[in-house]
């Protein structure tokens, strides 16, 4: 496990620094963090409202951040209260279509891999049995475990 920030429990990079609190130094307020397609998401959505946000890769926390990392996006002092605006409303619009609303939901409910059965996935919805070794949906890809995840002995069977 890395090391962490005292104060914002980030992960500290390589020299020991952490790339929250230098942001913060340097005026910028994180508003969220979150995985790239996420964070490119509202990003695009602040800076269509004319604002600029600015989007960083934080250290990897876990082995799997390392193929999957993690992002801050930060808004300028000046700006927070309008990226919290900007991103409330986007956020209710997506949650106003029944289709990203079913999407949060599925999100929520999870996948239990032990159950067995037919899943549901919690990205694209497609319905389907999932294969012995094979832990991903098969209409959009989505991992839905990770080896890493498994026991010693059931990871070396991937």
């Amino acid at each position: 496990m890395a090391r962490t920030c005292e104060k914002c429990n980030t992960p500290l990079d390589d020299e020991g620094g952490c790339v929250t609190c230098d942001a913060e130094a340097e005026g910028l307020k994180l508003l969220v963090r979150s995985g790239y397609a996420s964070v490119r998401e509202m990003n695009n959505a602040l800076e269509a409202a004319g604002l600029s946000p600015e989007m960083e890769q934080v250290p990897a926390g876990k082995p799997e951040e390392k193929a999957r990392p993690l992002w801050n996006l930060y808004a300028t002092e000046a700006e927070v209260e309008a990226s919290v605006l900007v991103l409330r409303k986007h956020w209710a619009e997506l949650l106003d279509d029944p289709a990203a609303a079913a999407a949060a939901q599925r999100g929520i409910t999870g996948v239990d891999l032990d159950k067995g059965g037919e899943l549901q996935c919690p990205a694209c919805g497609h319905r389907f049995v999932l294969d012995p070794g094979k832990f991903e949906c098969p209409e959009c890809g989505l991992g839905l475990g990770a080896p890493a995840e498994a026991s010693p002995d059931e990871a070396e069977q991937r």
